[in-house]
Parts: C-alpha cells; sequence; structure tokens
C-alpha cells in the first residue's frame, strides 16, 4: 500500500476510526481506563469526522458537502442539546431529580425551563448566519479567512454555535450549572469522579491535539511539518520561555486587582457574580500535585493549540477569544468570563507575535500558578 494511496484515502479511514471509537464510547461497551480513554474522545472525534467530510467535499465530489452540512447540523443539535439539558437539571429542585413527585406543578419553573429552551434555540439557529455568503463577505473584510471556502464556512458556523449556545443556561437561570448544587453535590459525593480527574484531563489533552492536528489537515493536506507550522508549534527559543514565565506571573498579578474590580461591576449591574467557593470545589479533583500539573498542560496546550493555533489564523482575535470565554460558561459567572476573555486576548496576542508554543506556555503557567494557590490555600 503505498503512501500516495494512504494520503487519498485518509479522509474515509479517520472517519471510520473516529466514528468507530464514538459509537463504542457512547454504548459504553469497553468500561475501565480504555473506557474513560475512548470516551475522553468525543469533544474531538465527531468534529474530526466533520473536517474529514469537508476534505471529501472539496477534493472529490460535491455530494459530500451535503454529508457535512448534515453532519454540522446535527453537531449543532448536539451541543444545545447538552446546553439545554445541563440547565434544566441545574434548574429543577433537587427532589424532583431524585424521582420525588411534585403535586403542585410549579408554573415559575415551567416557564424558566420553557425559556432556556427558546433561548437555546434561538442561538443555534442565530449561529447558521455563517452560512449567509452576503454576511461571510463582510466578515471577510476584517478577517483573513476565504469566505466562499466550505472548510472555513463551516468552521465559522461552529465558532458561532459554541459561542452563542453555551451562555444561554447562565443568561437564562442566573448561574452557570456546574456550581449549581444539582451538579456539585452528586460530584462531591463520589470520591471515584474526583480520583479520575487527573487521568480524564491526560485524556483530553491527547484528544484535542490528535483531533487538532487531523483537522488542520494533516496526512490529507499537509505534511506533519507542514500541519505543525499551520498550528503555530515550533521549539521556543529561551527569549520565549522566559517571557511566557514572565507574562504569565504579571498575569497571576493583574487579575488579583481586575477579578475583584469586575465582580464588583458585574455585581453593581445587578448580574450573577461568580461564587468561588463552590469554583474551589469543582476544582477540588485536581488539587493535588499531579493534578494541578496535568490540568495546567491540559488546558494550556490544549486549548491554546485548539483555539489560538488553529483558529486563530483564520479567524482573528476576537472571534477565538469569544469562544474561549464561552466555553467557560458552565462553571463561571460573568465576571468570570470576562476574565477568561481578557487572558484570551493577552494569548492570542502572544500568539500573533509570537507562536502558539509560547502562548501555550503562557497558558500552563498561569494555571499552574492559580492551581498551586488554590491547593495551598491561598485566595486568588
Amino acid at each position: 500500500m503505498s503512501l500516495e494511496f494512504c494520503r487519498r484515502h485518509t479522509p474515509e479511514l479517520l472517519i471510520a476510526v473516529f466514528g468507530l471509537i464514538s459509537l463504542v464510547a457512547v454504548s459504553g461497551a469497553v468500561g475501565g481506563e480504555v473506557g474513560s480513554f475512548l470516551f475522553a474522545s468525543l469533544d474531538v472525534a465527531l468534529f474530526v469526522v466533520l473536517a474529514m467530510l469537508v476534505y471529501l467535499a472539496e477534493d472529490r465530489h460535491r455530494a459530500f458537502g451535503w454529508a457535512a452540512v448534515f453532519w454540522l447540523l446535527v453537531l449543532i443539535g448536539g451541543v444545545a442539546a447538552a446546553a439545554a439539558g445541563m440547565g434544566v437539571i441545574a434548574i429543577l429542585p433537587v427532589e424532583v431529580l431524585g424521582g420525588e413527585d411534585i403535586e403542585v406543578p410549579d408554573l415559575a419553573l415551567a416557564a424558566e425551563v420553557a425559556l432556556l429552551l427558546l433561548g437555546v434555540l434561538l442561538a443555534s439557529l442565530a449561529s447558521l448566519i455563517g452560512f449567509s455568503r452576503r454576511f461571510r463577505v463582510w466578515l471577510a473584510r476584517y478577517l483573513p479567512f476565504d469566505p466562499d471556502s466550505l472548510l472555513h464556512t463551516t468552521a465559522l458556523v461552529v465558532i458561532l454555535a459554541l459561542i452563542l449556545i453555551p451562555p444561554i443556561p447562565l443568561l437564562v437561570t442566573g448561574g452557570p450549572p456546574f456550581l449549581s448544587p444539582q451538579f456539585l453535590d452528586p460530584l462531591l459525593a463520589s470520591g471515584d469522579l474526583l480520583a479520575d480527574t487527573v487521568t480524564l484531563n491526560a485524556y483530553t489533552l491527547f484528544w484535542t491535539l490528535i483531533g487538532s492536528f487531523f483537522i488542520a489537515g494533516a496526512c490529507v493536506r499537509r505534511t506533519p511539518r507542514q500541519v505543525l507550522e499551520r498550528l503555530g508549534l515550533v521549539r521556543p527559543t529561551g527569549k520565549e520561555i522566559v517571557l511566557a514565565v514572565a507574562v504569565a506571573f504579571a498575569l497571576v498579578i493583574a487579575f488579583h486587582f481586575i477579578d475583584p474590580a469586575l465582580a464588583a461591576l458585574v455585581g453593581w449591574l445587578g448580574l450573577p457574580v461568580t461564587d468561588l467557593g463552590a469554583v474551589n470545589l469543582l476544582f477540588a479533583g485536581s488539587l493535588t500535585l499531579p493534578g494541578i500539573i496535568v490540568a495546567s498542560i491540559a488546558a494550556g496546550f490544549g486549548e491554546e493549540v485548539s483555539i489560538r493555533g488553529l483558529l486563530q489564523p483564520r479567524f482573528g482575535i476576537l472571534l477565538p477569544a469569544l469562544l474561549f470565554a464561552s466555553l467557560h460558561a458552565f462553571q463561571y459567572s460573568w465576571d468570570g468570563l470576562i476574565s477568561v476573555f481578557l487572558a484570551g486576548l493577552v494569548f492570542a496576542y502572544i500568539r500573533r507575535y509570537s507562536n502558539t508554543t509560547t502562548s501555550a506556555i503562557t497558558h500552563t503557567v498561569y494555571d499552574l500558578v492559580l492551581f498551586a494557590m488554590l491547593m495551598v490555600g491561598v485566595s486568588f
């Protein structure tokens, strides 16, 4: 089997492999560590399948384009269902989740659930504006992407969906789902869930890096060396490492003052403020030395490669930074999201004027310092 044959049929092979992995992970047919490893792939496997369908549509036959659009709509529906589901769980009383019946219907609760579902639906529909060529042409005036590329169009719709949908539960319920008692209480009651956090972070990092490489065209349109260049992954110089560490510590100091100011501003506006005590409980599973190291590397390199490395060169600084903040909407309130957005801008400019490796080191050291402070009981 020649290398050219493998390269030509890589999209089909990846669709088959990641599709099979997803089916096995969802079915639960494999348990233990292998099952956990496969389950962690679900964050990226479905997006790899989407990218491969788009590559086939652009390189082979337009019919694959319809399959890609269908799969894209399925993915948006899945993101919407996940956001709606987590929002509903955070809304429903613990008694209802425990299986108890409510004798008197709670109309206010029903209205809040209906508003949540409507918000998620409208956000999902709004993301489809990326299919409008007029909108893409307008956006291309400011961003370096091709408005006539199916690959870029698909990526734009995904980005818009992931920006618009995750904040809806926070907007409707007034609090991030992961910090609600409905989520935190079962998490804290299960020692297994906390113990699995370290390995889950490691597995997630692995799949994020693999997925980003294939989405960037590894073995399809680019050689591995070209993919590394496309993602901005280079060997950092000593000066870049020093810069990354210095900026990370500067960010820790800066946000020590910025975060309370944001909390005061958000509270003054009448919006919910992040419950830092609940956040500390949420991260309890990572508060060991191996835990904070793995969590910091997973967030630093995983998020930087997939967001700043993969998306920023085509979609500029603002959209990926908004996406970066939105993905934290299940665990932070508005003050936290603004803080994440501002940090994302710093990482983005490091990526622009240096490379992704340097921004990933900055992000990793920043998270490592914060986790270390949390582990020793220092408030931040």
